[in-house]
């Protein structure tokens, strides 16, 4: 189980918006989900962290339901 943290950075009516989007997965390969972008816009995306977790039960959960955590 791993956890991958992402920065992504877009730009809206010249202001830059920057959101931190946290993955619980089972692959060792993190891939960015594509429905979180939309149509017409220019992202930057950034991996911050890749790391393996200890195995448990509450992180076996969220890796299950394939959590993911905007802030």
């Amino acid at each position: 189980m791993y956890k991958t943290t992402w920065l992504i950075i877009y730009e809206e009516e010249g202001i830059s918006h920057k959101v931190e989007f946290i993955q619980y997965h089972f692959g060792k390969i993190p891939r960015f989900p594509s429905w979180y972008m939309e149509e017409n816009k220019l992202y930057t995306i950034e991996m911050i962290w890749n790391f393996k977790l200890i195995i448990k039960p509450s992180i076996f959960m969220k890796c299950l339901f394939h959590q993911y955590i905007i802030s």
